[in-house]
């Protein structure tokens, strides 16, 4: 991610978010972008094997649109965009389906610290996912990502 400065950390990731999503519609891409209101960290309760990741809280808005392109698309490619500050971590994650020319980008932040529990399984695992949920719960997208270094600087 650039660095632009005069611009929070959090406002350099929306907008890079925004030119990215330009930059795949000019492509041909079906793009919607998840917002996150909030991201949690979460650990893996004992024995789970995919209940865990950062889970993106996400607005009503995409409630009909993310599932209506997660039905047409595999998503099976993944690019992981982060910025360290302080003790937060921002973070803009691009899943594609060329074939399908869809993209999904996932948009926000988590403080380090949070994610301590995440980063370990993440580790001890060689993976983790990431949930799209709205607020009441209802889940609209899960992946599975096999290079959890890409999201957690503690892993390089």
């Amino acid at each position: 991610m650039s660095d632009d400065s005069g611009t929070s950390p959090w406002g350099q990731t929306l907008q890079e978010a925004n030119e990215m999503a330009d930059r795949l519609r000019s492509g041909g891409y079906d793009v919607v972008t998840v917002r996150a209101g909030h991201v949690a960290p979460l650990a893996p309760a004992e024995g789970d094997d995919d209940r865990f990741g950062l889970v993106y809280v996400a607005p009503d808005s995409v409630a009909e649109s993310l599932p209506a392109l997660v039905e047409r698309a595999d998503l099976d490619e993944y690019e992981v965009f982060r910025r360290a500050v302080g003790g937060d971590l921002f973070v803009l994650v691009r899943l594609t389906d060329a074939d399908a020319r869809a993209a999904v980008l996932l948009v926000g932040a988590v403080t380090r610290a949070s994610a301590e529990p995440l980063v370990d399984a993440a580790r001890q695992r060689g993976v983790v996912h990431s949930h799209v949920e709205l607020l009441d719960g209802t889940r609209l997208l899960s992946v599975r990502h096999d290079d959890p270094a890409a999201f957690f600087p503690a892993l390089e």
